[in-house]
C-alpha cells in the first residue's frame, strides 16, 4: 500500500488541512474517493483509525483514496483520553461552520489537483457528511465567501456517499453548552437546497446505522429524498446495529458497518461511474 502525505490550505489554528492518499492497484476506471471526519474527528491513515481502514479497504480494491483531516489549534487527540468535550474545545475553539466547509473544499481541490482524471466520489460522516452534500449541490458559496481566504477551486463530483447525516438531531443533551463549530451551523434550509440541486451526481448513497443517537432517520431520509436521481442511482441503507459512528454492532466493536458500506459503494460504483 502506497501512502502519500500532502497538505491543502487551511483556515483555522494550524492553517493546514492534513491529506493522505492511499493507491494500491490504482484501476484507470476506479474512482478518487475523499474521506470527511465528523465534528472535531481525527481521520489517518493507519487501519485502527476507521477512516484509514476505510481507506485501505478501498484502495485494495482498485480506488485511490484521500483521507481529509481539517485544520484545528491541536492534533494530539490520544492526550485526551475519554473526554470529548475536553479536546473539542482544546483544538477547535474559535473554529466556525464556515471554516469547517472551507478546509473541506480545500481537500477536494487540492485532491483533484493531484488526480485530475479520475471522477471523483465525496464520502463523508456525520458533519462531513452534510459539508459533502452542501458541496455536491453547490452551496459552499456562502460560507467561503464569509472569510478572507482565496476560495478554493474545484470540479463537480460524480458520487456522493453520506454515513449518519441528517438535517435535524435526535435531541439536545440537557444542559450542555455549544460545542465549537456546532455553535454556527445556522439554519437547516441550506442543507435541503443542497440535497435538491445535487444534479451533476452520478450516484448518491445514504447510509444510516440503526442505533444511531444523534440523528433521526427521518431527517437523514429527508435529505435522501430530495436528492434529484432516478432510484436506480441512489440508494437508502440502514445498516443494522450499527451506532452512529458505524464502530459497533449491537454495542459491540466491530469492522462490519465499514466493510458493509464499503462493498455497496463499490457495487453501486460499477452500476453508475
Amino acid at each position: 500500500m502506497k501512502i502519500e502525505r500532502k497538505t491543502a490550505p487551511g483556515s483555522f489554528g494550524d492553517r493546514e488541512v492534513h491529506l493522505h492518499f492511499l493507491r494500491e492497484k490504482a484501476e484507470g476506471q476506479k474512482p478518487l474517493y475523499v474521506l470527511y471526519h465528523g465534528v472535531h474527528g481525527c481521520a489517518r491513515p493507519e487501519e485502527s483509525n476507521k477512516y484509514g481502514y476505510l481507506a485501505s479497504y478501498l484502495a485494495r480494491k482498485g480506488g485511490v483514496v484521500c483521507i481529509a483531516e481539517n485544520s484545528r489549534l491541536r492534533r494530539d487527540r490520544e492526550t485526551f483520553g475519554l473526554d470529548r468535550r475536553g479536546w473539542a474545545h482544546a483544538a477547535f475553539t474559535g473554529k466556525t461552520f464556515s471554516m469547517e466547509v472551507f478546509d473541506a473544499c480545500s481537500a477536494l481541490a487540492e485532491a483533484q489537483k493531484m488526480y485530475p482524471d479520475r471522477k471523483t466520489v465525496l464520502w463523508g460522516f456525520s458533519l462531513g457528511g452534510l459539508i459533502a452534500l452542501l458541496m455536491a449541490g453547490r452551496q459552499t458559496g456562502e460560507f467561503t465567501k464569509a472569510l478572507s481566504l482565496p476560495p478554493p477551486d474545484w470540479k463537480d463530483p460524480r458520487g456522493l456517499v453520506i454515513s449518519g447525516s441528517g438535517d435535524e438531531t435526535a435531541g439536545p443533551k440537557g444542559g450542555e453548552l455549544p460545542l465549537p463549530i456546532l455553535d454556527t451551523l445556522g439554519e437547516k434550509t441550506v442543507l435541503l437546497r443542497a440535497a435538491a440541486g445535487a444534479d451533476s451526481l452520478s450516484s448518491a448513497l445514504f447510509f444510516y446505522g440503526s442505533r444511531d443517537c444523534t440523528f433521526t432517520e427521518e431527517s437523514s431520509r429527508r435529505l435522501f429524498r430530495l436528492v434529484p436521481l432516478p432510484d436506480d442511482r441512489r440508494e437508502f441503507h440502514i445498516i443494522r446495529g450499527a451506532d452512529h459512528s458505524f464502530r459497533t454492532v449491537d454495542d459491540l466493536p466491530s469492522l462490519r458497518p465499514v466493510e458493509e458500506m464499503a462493498e455497496i459503494t463499490m457495487a453501486m460504483e460499477e452500476r453508475t461511474l
